[in-house]
């Protein structure tokens, strides 16, 4: 329901105003009679509005008189730049009985329907455009057909000016979208309009189209389930358009005819490629924004196998695996395999991998938590790394002795410094339902422990932590036992900054003990009160 509460200074004058001029004017047009080309001329006049009111508002004209001059207001000219004689008709309308309201909008739809139906101005070379003169006649027929109470009470009427409306928001939509000259804007109007006003745009998601993301918007926001499934399957047919060499050799005279004109006129064969890659980049981007938007089969089934192809760029998967936030269906088994193989294989990038461990963690916890668990023998072991993360996050300190069993149990299976700190930090948020013990309380035994994936763990689970807490750590700073040695390229990061001898600088120190990593790294970061 559109809200007509607010009124305009103007119009709250213009109300005055028209009482005044009545008085002043009823006698003259009462003596002599009113003609429709009288009220046709009445649009230019200065007193023309006040005299415009008066013959739609008196019942002693003609129905006909009555239907023109409430058409001669709408199609008025501006009046200090504003159309003041929409809202005058609105207003107007609202005074009269039902009768002649009811009677007098039968007569003014056709006129009505006949100009929101025209058709756009055309775009001038320059890309400017006249005015649309069927604004007018869209913004007073939505005003009627929005207001409260209603002022179109004839339902055939009320059809077909529906539909002419529904019509107008779908034709010339690039532009339209953006007129500001409207009273209502278009998003506005299909949103009360509801879902037949965007069962049209589908067909809109074209390569030319600039507004891919509006149109994606509207239909998530208001398309039934068959214009949805349309839109994924629109947009997936655009993205393979976009991501093919055909696209690429279409765009290549138009992107080198515009370095031309910006005076770029040296631009070599490898330039315009990487020039063109990046569009291709950016619109095809475009697209998987607007995938996330609408969702649907068509959209899931494209966006897994696009994700899992090692022959699209990282940007381009990543793009397509965030298109599926909250779309996985926890009642496909096939879609959450795909996406628990893409996060499995040692060749995924780690960005990739993290966005299909988000897609998995919107899964219930019992579908991903088992498959999670076989990720932790993974070679890689930042693939534990994100795998644990996740898995804490749906335990309570109940589950905490099954997590770690599943942790390596010696210096021979790689295991990053920031992965014991990164658990122990999720441990410390963890909840503990009544009758399960808290955290601290849950984690202190591991600091004994003889495996050493469990050990760093809860160590890592002071660091950060209070001072009044460093006693119960530092009797570990001398543990010789050995924490695990990484190639360079496996990024494990065993060191940690410590104070310069004979200087206020800092330097890093490699970790090789368990010892090593309470003394330099765990008591160091335990500052808070």
């Amino acid at each position: 329901m559109v809200d007509r509460s607010r009124k305009s200074t103007w119009l709250r004058g213009a109300q005055l105003a028209t009482l005044v001029a009545l008085a002043a004017t009823m006698p003259a047009v009462s003596g002599c009679a009113v003609s429709k080309s009288d009220v046709q001329r009445w649009e230019g006049t200065e007193r023309g509005p006040e005299k415009l009111v008066a013959v739609l508002t008196h019942d002693k004209y003609s129905l006909d008189l009555r239907t023109e001059a409430a058409l001669s207001l709408i199609r008025m000219k501006p009046r200090s730049g504003k159309r003041i004689g929409i809202d005058m008709v609105i207003h107007a309308l609202e005074g009269l009985d039902e009768d002649s309201r009811k009677k007098i909008v039968i007569g003014m739809t056709p006129e009505l329907v006949k100009n929101i139906e025209a058709a756009p101005p055309p775009k001038k070379p320059d890309g400017t455009m006249d005015f649309d003169m069927s604004i007018p006649y869209k913004d007073a027929t939505f005003g009627m057909v929005s207001h409260e109470p209603p002022q179109v009470g004839d339902e055939k009427t009320k059809a077909d000016l529906i539909a002419a409306l529904t019509k107008w928001a779908q034709t010339d939509f690039e532009n339209r979208i953006e007129n500001s000259s409207q009273a209502y804007g278009v998003e506005q109007m299909m949103r009360f309009l509801g879902p037949a006003a965007v069962k049209g745009l589908p067909a809109l998601m074209t390569e030319s189209s600039t507004k891919i993301d509006r149109l994606a918007g509207l239909i998530a926001d208001i398309g039934d389930a068959e214009t949805k499934q349309k839109a994924a399957e629109q947009l997936v047919n655009l993205a393979k358009t976009i991501d093919a060499q055909a696209w690429i050799d279409k765009q290549k005279p138009l992107v080198d005819e515009a370095n031309k004109r910006a005076g770029n006129k040296d631009v070599k064969p490898d330039q315009l490629a990487k020039q063109l890659l990046s569009f291709q980049d950016q619109e095809l981007t475009k697209i998987f924004s607007a995938m996330k938007r609408v969702g649907g089969r068509p959209v899931v089934e494209y966006c897994l196998t696009y994700s899992a192809n090692k022959n699209n760029s990282e940007d381009r998967r990543k793009a397509s695996m965030a298109a599926l936030e909250g779309r996985i269906d926890k009642n496909n088994n096939a879609d959450i395999d795909k996406v628990f193989d893409i996060a499995k294989d040692e060749s995924t990038p780690d960005t990739i991998r993290g966005l299909a461990f988000n897609r998995l963690g919107e899964l219930p916890k019992e579908q991903v938590v088992p498959k999670l668990y076989t990720l932790f023998d993974n070679k890689r072991w930042k693939v534990r790394w994100v795998a644990g993360e996740l898995v804490l996050k749906t335990m309570t300190t109940k589950g905490l002795p099954e997590f770690m069993r599943h942790l390596p149990v010696s210096a021979a299976t790689k295991i990053g410094m920031s992965e014991p700190i990164t658990f122990g930090g999720v441990i410390t948020k963890m909840d503990a339902p009544n009758g399960e013990p808290k955290a601290r309380e849950a984690i202190q035994p591991y600091l004994g422990a003889r495996e050493l994936g469990p050990k760093l763990v809860a160590l890592g689970f002071f660091y950060g932590g209070k001072k009044s807490d460093i006693s119960v750590v530092q009797s570990y700073e001398n543990d010789s036992t050995p924490v695990p040695k990484c190639a360079e390229e496996d990024q494990c990061g065993w060191s940690c900054e410590v104070p310069k001898a004979g200087s206020q600088e800092t330097e890093m120190k490699t970790i090789s003990t368990v010892g090593e990593f309470v003394k330099y790294c765990v008591v160091p970061s335990m500052t808070s009160p």
